[in-house]
């Protein structure tokens, strides 16, 4: 994650430097949504969540929110939601908070039966929306098959700015010192875009399908106009790890450059990783529809859609030292290695996700039995319960050891005990307490995981008292119906 840049846009987003932001979009009575709303607290924000959610459709969705400044480019609901003789489009609301400059407004979109109503006047905005189309091989699009077997000559030519071609090179990780658009003697309205390497140039009827992709891409985020909405299904189709996470980082440029809001889906956690937690936005279906979660984890976002063990009970956590702490509590107790067996463990993210998803299991909002364990300086929440002491974990075990003189320490550590206590207090003077168990790794050479798992092992068997260790542990069992 490109923090730095991340903290500019986040400084200058809180400072209202976005003119125009799309705010809101809540849909109601299509493919599943029955007025669920998502908001959008950054200018580049994902919306992740397995197939068949909704990602699509809440794009198509924020497509619409705005007259496009050129007239014959804006897209309406029924360029999207076609009425068929097996769909039928009617009974939908689509409500949109739009802020323009320092006023926001709020406007609607609906079809109660047959014609869809729309105002006749929209706020305009230039609007770009790229769908999953764009990942066709060139030859498999309509009218360039035939430029691949008749063009005898090129008749036109256009160079990608420099910049962006630099930009491409970085984000797939391969020198081109040549990028451009040509047309030729068959057609001159379909371009073909050629890049050129050590051996030479290449067309995109034979780049790799990351590099074709990536090319159009680029070649129209350089003249994007300032202030614009930039849409984009899937961003992270074609392309590898390292090119995903370059070109979440090239957007939050671009978006920060022009002021633009970027709204893209995926199903990657390299892009989650990419973006702070406030632009990761999780469509969950459950028995009793769509819930949209906010600030989650990569990880948890993950575990939601892909294929993997089923585990009887999950139990959400804010962060993987929260998760750490819990193993080591239901491991103390004499059942704990068959209760391990049987649930999972997941960091999701803040207090705020914890208690969200923790609420929606209470309502039997999830697909599957779950509840949430809150760090000590949390209140209490309706599906969650809270671990021990009044503090974040890290607060409680340092504080905890350190109440009995880091009993045992040394021999686990291998460090004599002056040595180790100097560097344990020393790691509580920061203020960040999140560091802790980094500064001490840095100090005894292992790792702030092993760390954090050795002194919260330790602090189990020694602080943690067997009320506090049973509460949490007969929750669980109730729930797994022992």
């Amino acid at each position: 994650m490109d923090h730095a840049e991340i903290n500019k846009i986040s400084n200058q987003f809180q400072a209202g430097a976005w003119p125009q932001f799309l705010e809101q979009l809540e849909i109601k009575g299509l493919r599943g949504w029955t007025g669920q709303s998502i908001n959008l607290n950054f200018p580049v924000v994902a919306i992740v969540g397995e197939n068949g959610t909704g990602k699509s459709t809440a794009l198509k969705v924020a497509a619409c929110a705005y007259e496009n400044k050129v007239a014959s480019k804006t897209y309406y609901p029924s360029t999207f939601f076609i009425k068929t003789p097996w769909d039928s489009v009617q009974g939908v609301t689509l409500n949109y908070r739009i802020k323009t400059g320092n006023e926001t407004k709020p406007f609607r979109i609906a079809k109660p039966s047959k014609r869809w109503s729309i105002p006749s006047k929209r706020i305009k905005r230039h609007v770009y929306i790229f769908d999953i189309s764009r990942t066709l091989p060139l030859d498999a699009s309509a009218g360039y098959a035939k430029i691949a077997r008749l063009a005898a000559a090129e008749i036109s030519s256009n160079e990608i700015d420099q910049e962006y071609r630099g930009r491409l090179s970085h984000i797939l990780g391969r020198n081109y010192s040549g990028a451009r658009f040509a047309t030729s003697d068959v057609d001159k309205k379909r371009e073909v875009g050629l890049l050129t390497l050590e051996y030479g140039e290449i067309s995109q009827f034979h780049q790799g399908a990351g590099e074709d992709t990536t090319l159009d891409l680029l070649r129209a985020l350089q003249s994007i106009p300032d202030n614009s909405l930039l849409i984009i299904d899937e961003v992270e189709a074609s392309l590898h790890p390292r090119a995903q996470r370059r070109l979440v980082r090239f957007l939050l440029w671009l978006s920060r450059q022009k002021r633009i809001q970027v709204i893209i889906s995926t199903h990657s956690p390299y892009i989650l990783e990419e973006l702070p937690m406030e632009a990761r936005v999780l469509l969950l279906p459950g028995p009793a529809g769509l819930s949209v979660i906010y600030g989650i984890t990569p990880e948890f976002a993950m575990s939601r859609i892909d294929e993997g063990l089923h585990p009887e009970l999950t139990i959400f956590v804010e962060d993987k030292e929260s998760k750490t702490l819990l193993r080591e509590i239901i491991a103390a107790h004499p059942e704990g290695g068959e209760i391990l067996s049987r649930i999972s463990i997941d960091p999701v993210g803040p207090a705020n996700v914890v208690k969200l998803l923790g609420h929606l299991a209470h309502n039997d909002r999830l697909r599957y039995k779950a509840f949430g364990i809150l760090d000590g300086d949390s209140e209490n929440s309706e599906g969650c319960i809270n671990f021990p002491g009044n503090e974040a974990p890290e607060y409680v075990v340092f504080n905890g050891l350190k109440g009995f003189n880091w009993r045992d320490l040394p021999e686990r550590f291998g460090i004599g005990a002056g040595s180790l206590f100097t560097i344990l207090d020393d790691a509580m003077l920061d203020p960040y307490h999140h560091k802790w168990t980094s500064l001490v790794g840095d100090k005894v050479l292992k790792s702030s995981s092993s760390v954090w798992e050795l002194l919260c092992n330790q602090w189990c068997r020694i602080c943690l008292t067997d009320e506090n260790r049973d509460f949490i542990v007969d929750t669980i069992k109730d729930l797994l119906g022992y």
